[in-house]
C-alpha cells in the first residue's frame, strides 16, 4: 500500500513534497490507470491541467475509471482534484456532478473553519477558475464574487475534494486528507 497516488506525470517538485512529509507515493500515469496490479492507496491526487490535452493524457483514463474512482471514494479513500485547466469542464467521470469554469486570476477568500480548508495556504491564492457544485457537494471556500473555489462531498466511507486553487496543497491539507481516509483500490 502507498499513502498517495498522484494522476499524472512524476514532477520533482511534489516528490519533494510527498518526501518532507515523509508519506509513501506512486506516480501514476494514464497508462497504468485500471491495472489490477496497483496498490491500495489513502488518497488520490489530480493536479491541475488533468483536462487539457496539452499538458496532460489523463482526462481519457479518468473517463474509462469512473465506476473504479466511485468504489475508491466508496471504500474510504480520499479524492483531491484540482483544476482542469480548460474553458469549461463537467467531471463526468465523478459520481456526483460538477462543473468548472476557467477565469485565472488571485482571489481574495475569507477563512472558513472547514477542516479541509487547509489546502490553502495563504487567504490570496491563485486560482484558474471556479466550481459549480451541484447536490452532494457543499462549498466549503468562496471567492470575492461569491463563487465556490473549494467544495466537498462525502461519498459512502470516503470524501471527494475539488479546487480550483492552482497551488501545491499545503502539507497540513495531505496530513489532513490521510488521516481521514481508508485505504482502499483504485
Amino acid at each position: 500500500m502507498s499513502d498517495i497516488a498522484l494522476i499524472g506525470e512524476r514532477t520533482f517538485l511534489y516528490e519533494k513534497l510527498f518526501e518532507d512529509l515523509g508519506v509513501s507515493f506512486l506516480f501514476l500515469s494514464s497508462a497504468v490507470l485500471g491495472s489490477p496490479f496497483l496498490p491500495q492507496f489513502k488518497t488520490v491526487m489530480i493536479p491541475t491541467g488533468f483536462a487539457n490535452p496539452e499538458y496532460s493524457k489523463t482526462l481519457p483514463a479518468l473517463q474509462r475509471m469512473k465506476s473504479n474512482i466511485s468504489d475508491f471514494v466508496k471504500s474510504g479513500g480520499v479524492l483531491t482534484i484540482f483544476g482542469p485547466m480548460v474553458p469549461k469542464h463537467e467531471y463526468d467521470w465523478l459520481p456526483l456532478p460538477l462543473h468548472y469554469v476557467y477565469e485565472f486570476g488571485t482571489r481574495s477568500v475569507a477563512p472558513s473553519g472547514h477542516e479541509c480548508s487547509c489546502v490553502l495556504s495563504t487567504s490570496t491564492p491563485e486560482c484558474d477558475g471556479y466550481l459549480v457544485p451541484s447536490e452532494g457537494f457543499e462549498t466549503v471556500l468562496k471567492d470575492e464574487k461569491d463563487r465556490a473555489i473549494l467544495v466537498r462531498a462525502k461519498f459512502g466511507e470516503g470524501q471527494i475534494v475539488a479546487t480550483s486553487v492552482h497551488e501545491f496543497p499545503a502539507a497540513q491539507y495531505i496530513m489532513w486528507a490521510l488521516s481521514r481516509a481508508k485505504p482502499a483500490k483504485l
